[in-house]
């Protein structure tokens, strides 16, 4: 597949991701997963988690701006509550106000620093400003907190693969996805395909 048409297809699905219902499963597809980050069972339950488990509800069900309006409550009033400035920052992703949500995965990443999702979803924001070396370290930061993250190694593929041009590591990237995903995406197999065929071209063409 060109790049053309890579790029078409996660442009198409960062838009889709809009309307398709929030899941608790981590998604297959490029560019991101913008589920909520379930809250941990909390021993004692106060009016504040009472508040953040009503965000994360409103946030899958997709009502996003009463998801913000408690976020925005919780992360004032208790900001110790973990992931609070995460699901805000994907709340803010999911209405494409990625400055705002730059801002606050910024927060989120300051309050903890292995707040993977934090660092994919920075990755993909700043590939969107073309900020391609701090997207890579962004992703990077990603897998290494979590080496389980398939959708922050699609994401580093992609960016390898489209905008640095760089074919063999993106290559690594799309192979580890696959053996994440149980190689059930066939979009990403035909782009593992399409690389392994121009490798050997550009072998072939070294030699001659």
């Amino acid at each position: 597949m060109s790049n053309c048409l890579k790029i078409i297809f996660i442009a198409f699905f960062i838009s889709a991701c809009q309307t398709v219902p929030i899941q608790e499963a981590s998604q297959v597809q490029p560019e991101a997963t913008i589920d909520p980050i379930l809250i941990p069972e909390a021993k004692a339950i106060d009016i504040n988690q009472k508040t953040y488990e009503e965000a994360v509800e409103a946030l899958k069900n997709n009502q996003i701006d009463f998801a913000i309006e408690l976020l925005i409550q919780v992360t004032t009033s208790a900001p110790e509550l973990e992931f609070a400035f995460t699901n805000l920052g994907l709340a803010y992703f999911k209405l494409e106000d990625f400055k705002q949500s730059e801002q606050i995965f910024q927060k989120a990443i300051s309050t903890n620093i292995y707040d993977s999702v934090s660092y994919n979803h920075l990755g993909i924001i700043q590939r969107l400003h073309g900020d391609f070396a701090n997207a890579k370290t962004s992703y990077e930061k990603a897998v290494s907190i979590n080496n389980d993250y398939a959708d922050a190694y699609l994401n580093l593929g992609i960016l390898y693969d489209i905008y640095l041009q760089d074919l063999n590591p993106a290559l690594k990237q799309y192979e580890k996805y696959q053996s994440l995903t149980n190689n059930e995406n066939k979009l990403v197999k035909g782009w593992i395909t399409d690389i392994q065929r121009q490798l050997k071209a550009n072998k072939k063409k070294t030699k001659g």
